[in-house]
C-alpha cells in the first residue's frame, strides 16, 4: 500500500520552521529571510534576492553567497525548497502560513529572527509586518460593523474593544467603540472610551484627539475641554428618508413576493447598500448576513470567501461548535484558525469539497431561521470567491431552499467578467431580478436638501444638482460642506465642490481603462466645447471606437452627452495628464485644420 504524500509546511508567523521531513527544521537568519521574501513577493530574480541580502557586497560575491545559501538550505531540508535558475520561486507543494488572511492573535512575522540581516531586508520586513497588522485591523473593524448591522452589539463591542487593545493609540478603533456604545444606548461608556483615548494620547504622544474624534464625542454629548467647529448633524451622514427610491422599492417588493433574489446596480454613492439594508429590515423574519467585497480582494484568490466565512462564524458562534469535522477541515483551507488544514487543493474535486463545506455552513445557519444573504460590492470580490458563491447559490436553488434569499449590490460598469457572467446567468434563469437605481432629479435634490435642513433656495439646489449630477452621496457631501461653512450661496457650492469632488474625481479617473482616460484627456486638451468627431480625429480613431470609451466615461459620470459633466471634471482630467501626453496631444491638435486648439490651459 502506497504511503500518503508528505505535507510540507513553511511556518513564518512566529518562530520560523519547516516541517514535513524527518524532523522539524528551525529557520533563522538569511535562510529565513530569503524564504520569507519569496513567500511574500512571489518569484524574484537572483540579482534582486542577492542585492536584498548582501546590499554592500560586490555583485559577483553576492551571487556566490546566494548560491552557497541555497545549497546549505536544500541540504538541511533534504529537498529543493527554492526552484529556478535566473528567477527563484518557492516549491509549489509548500503550504505557507503567510498566505492565509491575517487572524487575531497570530504570531509576528519572523518573530525570533536573529543573525546577520541586512538593513534593506530589515526595512522590508518592518513594512510587511505593518501591512499585515493593518489588514488584520481592517478585518476586525469590518467584523464589528457586520455584527452591529446584524444586531449582535455585544459581540461587536467585544471585537471593537480587542482592536483598541491591539493598538491603544488607534483613533479609528476608539471611534468605532464609542459609536457602538452609543448605539447600544450606553452614553457613559461611549464618553469613557473617549476620555480614555484622550488620556493615552496625552501621556504617550503629548497630543489631543483629532477633530473628528472630538466632534464625535460632542455629538454623543461630551463637554470636551477644547472648542471645536459646529457639530455636523447626523442627518448629513444618514438622511431620515430615502428619496426617489419608491419605484426601486416596488420592483424589489415584487421580486421578493415572487421568491426571487435581488441585484441592485447603480453608481458609487447611489445608496445601494442602504436601500438593501432598509428593505431587509422591513422583513424582520429573516436573519441578515452581510458579506462585503473590498478593494484589493481581486489580488488573491478566496480573499472575500475567507472573510465572509470568518464573519459568519463570528456572527453565529454556536454553529461553529456543531460543525462536522469534514466541514471544519475543508474550511481550514481558508480559515487556518480552525486547524487541521488538508493538503493544498490540486484538483476540481478538492475545490468542490471546499464549496460543499461552505454550503453546509450556511445551511446550518439557515436552520436557525430564514436568512437574507447580502453580498455588497460584488464588483470588488475576487473571481474564485465569486465562483464559490455561484456554486453555493445554485445548490440552495436546486434543493428548493426558501430559507436563504440572496441579494447583490454592485457597480455594473466595474464588474469583472466572472461577476458579470454570474449576474447575467442568474438574471436569465429568473433567480434574481436586477433593479437599477436612477440618479436624483433636480426636484429630488431639492427635497433631499430640505430633509437635511438646508435653506429652501431653488438656485442653491440647482447648483448642487449640477455638480453632484443627482448622486445622493455627493449631494450630501456638498450639503455638509455648506453647513460647516454656514454659507448657502451658489459660489459656496462651487468652493465646496472643489474641496469635496476633486479627490473623488481623481480616484474615479484612476479606475478608467487606458483608452477611456486617453479619450478624456484628448477632449480636455481640445477644450470644453469640442465634439466627438474632433476627439476621434485628434486620436486618429474611428468614431465607433471612440464611442465605446465615451460610454465608459458616461457610466463613470465624467461626461454628459458630448461635454464634460462640469468644469471640475475637465480640470481634474487636465491635472491627471502628464506633461508629455499633454504636449503630444496639443501638437497633434495644432496640426488639425478643422479645429484650432482653444481653452487648453494647464
Amino acid at each position: 500500500m502506497a504511503s500518503a504524500a508528505r505535507t510540507w509546511q513553511l511556518s513564518l508567523l512566529g518562530p520560523s520552521m519547516l516541517t514535513g521531513g524527518s524532523a522539524p527544521l528551525p529557520l533563522d537568519g538569511k535562510p529565513a529571510a530569503l524564504l520569507t521574501f519569496l513567500a511574500a513577493e512571489g518569484p524574484q530574480t537572483r540579482q534582486t534576492c542577492a542585492a536584498l541580502l548582501w546590499p554592500d557586497t560586490p555583485r559577483a560575491a553576492a551571487r556566490n553567497s546566494l548560491v552557497q545559501l541555497l545549497r546549505r538550505l536544500h541540504q538541511a531540508a533534504g529537498r529543493l525548497l527554492i526552484l529556478g535558475q535566473q528567477t527563484l520561486a518557492l516549491a509549489p507543494d509548500l503550504a505557507i502560513d503567510l498566505h492565509r488572511p491575517p487572524t487575531p492573535g497570530e504570531g509576528v512575522l519572523l518573530a525570533e529572527l536573529s543573525g546577520e540581516i541586512s538593513p534593506a531586508f530589515q526595512e522590508w520586513l518592518t513594512a510587511h509586518r505593518v501591512a499585515r497588522d493593518a489588514a488584520q485591523n481592517e478585518d476586525q473593524r469590518a467584523a464589528a460593523e457586520q455584527l452591529a448591522t446584524c444586531g449582535n452589539l455585544d459581540a461587536a463591542l467585544a471585537v471593537s474593544a480587542a482592536r483598541t487593545q491591539l493598538d491603544p493609540l488607534d483613533e479609528d478603533a476608539h471611534q468605532q467603540l464609542m459609536r457602538l456604545h452609543h448605539h447600544r444606548g450606553d452614553r457613559a461608556a461611549a464618553l469613557q472610551a473617549y476620555h480614555r483615548l484622550r488620556t493615552l494620547l496625552s501621556l504617550e504622544l503629548g497630543v489631543d484627539p483629532s477633530p473628528d474624534t472630538t466632534r464625535l464625542a460632542q455629538l454623543i454629548g461630551t463637554d470636551a475641554a477644547q472648542a471645536a467647529p459646529p457639530a455636523v448633524p447626523l442627518r448629513f451622514l444618514r438622511p431620515p428618508h430615502l428619496i426617489n427610491r419608491e419605484g426601486a422599492w416596488a420592483q424589489m417588493d415584487a421580486a421578493w413576493q415572487a421568491g426571487a433574489g435581488l441585484a441592485l446596480a447603480g453608481a458609487p454613492g447611489s445608496g445601494k447598500t442602504r436601500l438593501a439594508l432598509e428593505f431587509i429590515r422591513a422583513h424582520p423574519d429573516r436573519h441578515l448576513l452581510l458579506l462585503q467585497g473590498r478593494p484589493g480582494d481581486q489580488e488573491r484568490a478566496y480573499t472575500t470567501h475567507a472573510r465572509a466565512a470568518r464573519q459568519t462564524l463570528i456572527a453565529f458562534p454556536d454553529v461553529v461548535r456543531s460543525l462536522p469535522d469534514w466541514v471544519r477541515r475543508e474550511l481550514s483551507r481558508i480559515l487556518p484558525e480552525l486547524g487541521g488544514a488538508p493538503a493544498p487543493m490540486t484538483s476540481a474535486e478538492d475545490k468542490l469539497r471546499l464549496y460543499d463545506a461552505t454550503y453546509e455552513l450556511l445551511r446550518r445557519v439557515a436552520e436557525r431561521g430564514p436568512l437574507a444573504l447580502l453580498c455588497d460590492d460584488l464588483h470588488a470580490m475576487d473571481d474564485a470567491s465569486i465562483e464559490a458563491g455561484a456554486y453555493v447559490h445554485a445548490k440552495f436553488r436546486d434543493h428548493g431552499a426558501e430559507t436563504v434569499r440572496f441579494m447583490f449590490c454592485y457597480r455594473e460598469e466595474a464588474l469583472s467578467p466572472a461577476a458579470d457572467a454570474l449576474t447575467r446567468s442568474m438574471s436569465e434563469a429568473g433567480a434574481v431580478r436586477t433593479v437599477q437605481l436612477p440618479p436624483l432629479t433636480a426636484e429630488d435634490t431639492r427635497t433631499l436638501l430640505a430633509h437635511v435642513g438646508l435653506p429652501d433656495q431653488p438656485e442653491l439646489a440647482l447648483e448642487i444638482h449640477c455638480f453632484a449630477a443627482g448622486n445622493p452621496h455627493l449631494t450630501l457631501q456638498l450639503a455638509k460642506g455648506l453647513f460647516e461653512a454656514q454659507v448657502f450661496t451658489p459660489d459656496a457650492v462651487r468652493q465646496a465642490a472643489d474641496r469635496t469632488l476633486r479627490p473623488l474625481l481623481t480616484e474615479r479617473l484612476r479606475g478608467l481603462s487606458p483608452e477611456a482616460l486617453l479619450a478624456a484627456q484628448a477632449a480636455a486638451v481640445l477644450g470644453r466645447d469640442c465634439s466627438l468627431e474632433q476627439v476621434a480625429e485628434l486620436l486618429t480613431w474611428p468614431v465607433l471606437r471612440l464611442l465605446h470609451s465615451w460610454e465608459e466615461l458616461e457610466r463613470a459620470q465624467m461626461v454628459r452627452g458630448e461635454q464634460f459633466a462640469h468644469d471640475l471634471v475637465h480640470d481634474a482630467v487636465l491635472d491627471a495628464t502628464s506633461a508629455t501626453v499633454w504636449q503630444c496631444l496639443q501638437r497633434r491638435a495644432g496640426t488639425l485644420a478643422s479645429y484650432p486648439v482653444r481653452n487648453a490651459v494647464r
